[in-house]
């Protein structure tokens, strides 16, 4: 006994002391916890086409070739030029009437978003967030029993956005510049298709903006409206489809201007003018034609080129236009693939070739387009100041 108890006292003393060499297990960081759930907010075949590209990325200055044959036919149950929603269910529905979902990108839930669902819904989508952000939810009852909260995370590389009766919209935030130090802010450039007109997406309905679509872009934070489309095109209109709060201008003259004709012309040159004035009153600016696809293209290739995007990154953005549902002829290629094909943005890209444009980079060579003017107007051609173009370049990038 008296050996079975000295084996007993010895072990004891073992574990006390085992027990005394474990630090104790630190205390939880204060602040929010991680996400529950990830969301990749790209749909598959968007996915599919930018990880091809990411593995081999386009020669630069090689525009006899395109990859986006092998996506754009491709059949889906979902609408190509959409993202996908960040899904949330709850055990069940709060009792009584209707229900809130409130969205924020702080835990405090400061600035908001609030949505009315029905009191029997269990899950929720929403749309259009931002790539790479954390998100917190809670669902009320009207009388404000919490039904259900928690977080989640978003993926993905570029933001698309749902907008009823409007297509091809997305943010040309998140693209990244060339050297991968800086991307593209979100929320300050968007672009896309009309959202009045006569042009109808494949399901046969008018691209006519309406209720769902305009919270929509307002709620992405869109203040100002840049329109190119001619005065018929546009039915005249002197205001935006967003409200008459919307800052809006018409830049008709951009239809006779586009693909390699755009250094022949101030009319860009004004429209980017336009667009860092709104920008520096902190109005986020909406630009498109009809289809969102070449004067559009066009203008969103200045803009990254003088951003100092990679020539691969543009030809991505500029083909991403292939899978809209309002496209009414052939894709958007950056180069030839066969005798149908549009080619144009292989004129826009060997143009910044000649001696029309002075500098080493796309970025030298638009950033002195736009410094100086073009070429063949007049005297009077429109100039954007050193000033506000660095100010444009410094303020619409991030740290990647």
């Amino acid at each position: 006994m008296k050996r079975i108890a000295a084996l007993l006292l010895a072990g004891a003393v073992l574990w006390a002391v085992s027990c005394r060499k474990e630090d104790p297990e630190p205390p939880l960081p204060p602040g929010p916890q991680p996400a529950q759930t990830e969301f990749n907010l790209e749909n598959p075949l968007v996915t599919s086409y930018l990880d091809w590209l990411e593995k081999l990325p386009y020669r630069d200055g090689d525009y006899s070739y395109s990859n986006i044959d092998d996506y754009y036919l491709t059949a889906t149950g979902y609408r190509k030029d959409r993202p996908l929603p960040a899904t949330i269910s709850w055990e069940k529905a709060a009792g009584g009437g209707s229900q809130r979902v409130i969205l924020a990108d702080n835990p405090d839930f400061e600035g908001a978003v609030t949505t009315s669902i029905s009191g029997s819904a269990v899950t929720h989508d929403i749309y259009n967030l931002i790539p790479g952000r954390e998100y917190w939810w809670k669902v009320t009852s009207t009388s404000g029993e919490v039904a259900g909260s928690g977080s989640f995370r978003t993926l993905g590389r570029k933001r698309f956005l749902k907008v009823d009766k409007v297509c091809n919209v997305r943010d040309l935030g998140g693209i990244p510049t060339a050297d991968g130090s800086k991307r593209i802010k979100y929320g300050m450039l968007f672009r896309g298709g009309e959202m009045n007109g006569h042009h109808k997406d494949y399901d046969g309905v008018f691209c006519r903006i309406e209720t769902a679509g305009r919270r929509a872009m307002l709620q992405a934070g869109i203040a100002a409206d840049l329109d190119m489309r001619t005065a018929s095109e546009a039915e005249s209109i002197t205001s935006s489809p967003l409200g008459e709060d919307i800052d809006y201008v018409r830049y008709e003259t951009a239809n006779q201007y586009y693909y390699d004709k755009f250094w022949t012309t101030d009319e860009y040159i004004r429209a980017l003018q336009w667009t860092i004035d709104r920008l520096r009153e902190g109005k986020p600016v909406y630009f498109h034609c009809i289809f969102g696809a070449d004067r559009t293209g066009t203008f969103a290739f200045i803009i990254e080129a003088l951003l100092g995007v990679s020539e691969n990154q543009i030809a991505i953005d500029y083909e991403l236009t292939s899978f809209s549902y309002g496209l009414e002829s052939p894709p958007r290629r950056r180069g030839p693939r066969n005798e149908l094909s549009v080619y144009r943005y292989r004129q826009m890209a060997e143009g910044l070739g000649t001696s029309i444009f002075k500098g080493t980079s796309w970025q030298e060579k638009i950033y002195n387009f736009c410094l100086n003017g073009y070429p063949y107007g007049p005297s009077t051609a429109a100039r954007i100041s050193a000033e506000d173009l660095d100010w444009f370049i410094e303020n619409l990038l991030e740290n990647h």
